[in-house]
């Protein structure tokens, strides 16, 4: 057999065998790991019904002065951040191969309407990206967690390694602004204490006094108000009535200085029929108000006269 002859035979396979990868859609042209593609700067409003929330639509939008979230009757500023992650975190979603190609096996990986988390990504009107989150899966020997997606109007359940999933499925409260003080501590000087103890901590030139006349160890006071500087929730008590009948005001902290622009008030209600009996709220975020126990940001803010 001649050298011309081997040519066409290679030539005739060469060519089977590229029609067989197309048609077959095997081909390695034809496996896209990015099966999400979303222009970041793009993003104007995301829809999710996550598995956090019961599958409860929540609503982040973007404002001219930031981020809101929205939940029901609630709508609050989102925290800018978490967002941010949110959106950069679809560029993680990278699948490792598909799990699945038909709807029988939707069930197996939970990326059905009605079990998994479903997101819908906007810019403007337009819809840039549509698609639901699954089951999660963990391999203890490997430490790899991998989550399982399907786009709308597929059939197809992708398998992502990573924590682009996990990241996704979070609900309302992980959007949330938690903060409750964001002070400049250099700016305060003076800090006054309300309720079963009323005392106050001032500045006086490079001193600290207590009620105006005991010196204090300025290292603690300084400590304190760097623990204060930055102050963030945990548990929000949404649906909080400040003035219902079993609430009741036991403490208030006001912050004042004189390069700050208004004094901030930090008040404390207790209501014993409540499993985290004491709500914290600050004036600097008024429609925040956080569950706290005795020992975590109650205790925080409200230190009694004789720690000092």
């Amino acid at each position: 057999m001649n050298n011309k002859i081997l040519i066409v035979i290679f030539a005739a396979l060469l060519g089977i065998f590229a029609l067989t990868k197309i048609f077959s859609g095997k081909g390695e042209g034809t496996f896209k790991p990015e099966i999400i593609q979303v222009d970041s700067s793009k993003v104007t409003k995301i829809v999710l019904h996550a598995k956090a929330d019961s599958l409860a639509e929540v609503v982040l939008k973007k404002e001219d002065g930031g981020w809101t979230a929205t939940k029901g009757p609630l709508t609050v500023k989102a925290a800018d951040e978490a967002v941010g992650q949110f959106i950069s975190g679809l560029a993680l979603v990278k699948t490792n191969f598909i799990a699945a190609k038909s709807k029988d096996k939707w069930a197996a990986f939970e990326v059905g309407d009605n079990k998994a988390s479903h997101v819908t990504v906007y810019g403007g009107d337009k819809v840039m990206a549509d698609f639901y989150v699954g089951k999660f899966s963990v391999n203890q020997q490997a430490r790899q967690i991998t989550s399982y997606f399907r786009l709308a109007g597929s059939d197809n359940v992708y398998a992502v390694e990573g924590m682009g999933g996990m990241m996704i499925g979070q609900g309302f409260n992980a959007y949330r602004d938690k903060k409750v003080l964001d002070l400049d501590i250099h700016a305060i000087e003076s800090l006054q204490y309300e309720g079963d103890q009323n005392y106050t901590v001032a500045r006086s030139g490079d001193k600290w006094l207590l009620n105006g006349s005991e010196p204090l160890d300025s290292s603690k006071v300084f400590n304190f108000l760097a623990n204060l500087r930055q102050m963030s929730g945990e548990n929000f008590a949404d649906g909080f009535n400040e003035n219902g009948s079993g609430e009741k005001l036991i403490k208030s902290l006001t912050i004042s200085g004189s390069n700050m622009p208004a004094p901030v008030v930090v008040r404390a209600w207790q209501d014993t029929a409540l499993q985290m009996p004491f709500v914290v709220q600050s004036s600097q975020f008024p429609n925040s108000y956080f569950a706290s126990d005795s020992t975590r940001l109650f205790k925080r803010i409200f230190k009694p006269v004789g720690e000092w």
